[in-house]
């Protein structure tokens, strides 16, 4: 029976990060509080639910939405990556509810029942990483995908979770190519092998450096993972410069990628960032990618709520695959009511205060305002040392004084 789409509701929410997130996430380029909610209503009386972290998620739903999609048959749009992530997740969710099966049943043969899945963190003041680490251990959590950044001391960091997770517990870290080449990344990579947990680096230098990471692959007795595509995946297979993938973004790519990857023999992670329903959507596609074999990431603990009625349990590291129709989980309404916005509010402002062991002088402080890409800019131009041991960031966030906005400018002057 064929159905046709009705009405697109698309719901802008404002959701706070959990308290110690907020302080961190707040110095990122986009604003991930900022989630859309896509509803696609159909005549069957049936709707699809989807999602989106506005100023991050691979894609936006388009302005023209509703008028592409209202009086079709949603089964025409599923591969469309141009619809965006939250209406492409709402259609799937729609078309599995329509055929009363869960999505993973349309998107091809199932392999897994539980499917990996990490905890997610930005990078923090040791203390804090501990007590996510144990925030992770207690929810059913066995690895945690950690930001190493140079304004930070990752010895310490590392030292403060060994002493709060088991040997078991399995810690990637991502540089986000902020080791710059390879003749820096070797020595510190393989330093970081002291601490037994450290399980997989993620781009420690650019992913088009094809001889630098080959250099750390052969020197480094950690597997590499880079985000599928760059360099081009047949260079990447052909020159062997990684042992596995970071997958993410519309249908299309997931699933091209993930039989890449099987073929070539390579893991990787689902990497979907989002809520409740994204971690389901995430799920699902876990479910037939017989390769999606490292923990997926989709930073669902960093809110305060997961948009859900019931949240997605984990246990030994593993969520079931939600069975029941579409993505087989149920949105909270009292949440998206909650939540709900008119219109995007302004961000907050902080300055970054980086305090230097004695050996680079009495007192030393580098002072940097604004968001990420500023910090890393001052770093990358040579102004500061990059992972030193000793070194420790403050952060101080906007209290509307005049000495906050003398140090916010301060702090951009550069």
């Amino acid at each position: 029976m064929a159905v046709t789409i009705t009405d697109v509701e698309q719901i802008l929410l404002l959701v706070p990060f959990t308290e110690r997130h907020d302080v961190h996430m707040a110095r990122l380029s986009g604003d991930w509080r900022l989630i859309e909610v896509c509803r696609i209503h159909a005549d069957n009386g049936l709707s699809g639910v989807g999602e989106t972290v506005v100023e991050y998620t691979w894609g936006k739903t388009p302005a023209d939405l509703k008028e592409r999609l209202v009086g079709t048959d949603p089964l025409v749009h599923l591969w469309d990556g141009t619809l965006g992530c939250g209406a492409q997740m709402a259609l799937w969710d729609l078309a599995g509810k329509a055929a009363g099966v869960p999505a993973h049943r349309l998107l091809g043969e199932q392999v897994k029942s539980k499917v990996p899945i990490s905890w997610w963190c930005l990078d923090m003041a040791p203390e804090e990483w501990a007590a996510e680490a144990q925030k992770a251990i207690e929810r059913g959590y066995v690895s945690m995908k950690l930001k190493g950044r140079p304004w930070r001391d990752i010895h310490a960091q590392l030292q403060a979770l060994a002493a709060v997770i088991p040997a078991s517990m399995h810690l990637d870290i991502d540089f986000n190519s902020m080791l710059v080449d390879a003749g820096t990344a070797i020595p510190l990579l393989n330093e970081l092998l002291d601490y037994v947990n450290v399980s997989i680096y993620e781009t420690p230098i650019p992913q088009g450096d094809v001889a630098g990471n080959q250099q750390i692959r052969r020197h480094v007795p950690r597997p590499l993972a880079m985000h599928y595509g760059s360099p081009p995946i047949m260079t990447a297979l052909q020159d062997d410069v990684c042992d596995g993938f970071v997958v993410g973004g519309s249908v299309t790519k997931v699933m091209e990628s993930g039989v890449v990857a099987a073929v070539a023999n390579k893991p990787f992670w689902l990497q979907l960032v989002g809520l409740g329903l994204t971690t389901a959507w995430a799920a699902q596609l876990g479910a037939v990618l017989t390769h999606a074999l490292w923990p997926a990431i989709t930073c669902l603990h960093i809110w305060e709520h997961d948009l859900l009625t019931e949240s997605l349990p984990v246990e030994r590291g593993y969520m079931p695959v939600p069975e029941g129709p579409g993505l087989g989980v149920s949105v909270d309404e009292d949440a998206l009511a909650r939540y709900r916005i008119d219109a995007k509010p302004d961000r907050p402002r902080q300055v970054f205060r980086i305090a230097w062991p004695p050996e680079y002088g009495s007192g030393a402080t580098s002072v940097y305002s604004g968001y990420e890409h500023d910090l890393q800019r001052g770093f990358d131009l040579g102004k500061d040392p990059r992972f030193v041991r000793g070194s420790d960031m403050q952060i101080e966030s906007d209290d509307g004084s005049a000495a906050f906005a003398a140090a916010f400018a301060a702090g951009q002057a550069d």
